[in-house]
């Protein structure tokens, strides 16, 4: 516990590490490996409910996940602990050692003392992190959209929309247009729109993107992405939203945290990856599985698409394989 609150609170950019199952560099770094049921080795859910069960004040805990490596037939476990922007994390209650209200981190390669604090002058720079003071304005749009609650929204009704608390942060949507995507297909309602989303500091330009209006202006996201595969000898595509950049960071934003794309019993086929490596992991499975993808159903919503289309749609991005590619995808996603 105090080893991943000391790295928690690392104000190192990045995510941070602990390597079990080899020795210490001091030693040679040799790989010693772990036993399937050896005492004390924990699961990812063991260890998510081990920091769940720890008293950590204002309920903030650290987000970890368990990687299990094989190195010259031996398994090792590494502990990822992610970086997020809500440090110092310290417990209100005290652990065993660990105390409560001591604030610990890491400086150079040392964890601060388990009967000690660290230094103020670090404590300040978590803080100042947590709040966003000395990130560049685009970092800091980026952290303040994963709070959709505080910001001015009203889509519809409003061009302009501004965060609460720092309405300096601001954008705005001009004048839709009518959009011609197969998606639109499968709502109920095929009307759809797409326009220009202006994101701002002050009055400077931060950043441009596209949002889209589907079912009649009842579903609000951001213009998907579009990749092209081969499947067999035949060229497919498939829509999809990165969560690791900034537009897959607004569809979040944008559907307050739900990611659900649905309305009216209608969904449009859009695939949600969390980074580059995911959608190559993806594109992969489904270009060496062509019979897959040849059994897939495509689903209700690709099918009314298709019959609304009265099967005169001669587009090389067809609803029926769209709604194909997302069930395999549903099928392959990790959990």
């Amino acid at each position: 516990l105090h080893d991943i609150i000391c790295l928690s609170n690392s104000l190192h950019l990045g995510d941070r590490y602990i390597i079990l199952g080899i020795s210490d560099p001091s030693s040679g770094c040799k790989i010693k490996g772990l036993q399937k049921n050896q005492k004390n080795r924990k699961s990812q859910a063991d260890l998510i409910d081990f920091l769940r069960s720890k008293k950590f004040a204002g309920g903030f805990k650290p987000e970890i996940e368990i990687k299990t490596i094989t190195l010259e037939n031996k398994e090792i476990d590494v502990i990822i602990i992610f970086d997020k922007p809500i440090k110092p994390y310290y417990l209100s209650e005290q652990y065993q050692t660990v105390k409560a209200n001591h604030i610990y981190g890491r400086t150079q390669d040392s964890n601060t003392p388990i009967d000690k604090s660290i230094e103020y002058y670090i404590v300040e720079k978590m803080w100042r992190q947590r709040f966003g003071i000395d990130t560049k304005p685009m970092e800091r749009l980026n952290s303040l959209l994963s709070s959709p609650d505080d910001w001015f929204i009203d889509f519809g009704n409003k061009n302009y929309g501004y965060h609460k608390y720092f309405p300096e942060f601001n954008f705005e949507i001009c004048e839709p247009k009518k959009l011609d995507e197969p998606f639109r297909w499968f709502y109920p309602n095929e009307k759809s729109y797409y326009g220009d989303l202006i994101l701002k500091f002050h009055s400077t330009i931060l950043y441009e993107t596209t949002y889209i209006y589907c079912d009649e202006m009842r579903v609000n996201l951001i213009y998907p992405d579009l990749k092209g595969i081969k499947i067999g000898n035949e060229d497919k595509w498939f829509y999809y939203y990165n969560l690791s950049t900034i537009n897959g960071n607004l569809v979040y934003f944008l559907t307050k945290g739900s990611l659900d794309f649905s309305s009216r019993g209608g969904i449009a086929p859009f695939l949600i990856f969390k980074d580059d490596s995911e959608i190559i992991s993806f594109t992969n499975y489904l270009e060496s599985n062509p019979q897959i993808f040849a059994n897939a159903s495509p689903g209700l919503s690709a099918q009314n698409a298709a019959n609304k289309l009265n099967n005169k749609y001669n587009r090389p991005i067809h609803p029926l394989d769209l709604g194909k590619i997302k069930n395999v995808y549903d099928l392959w996603k990790p959990r």
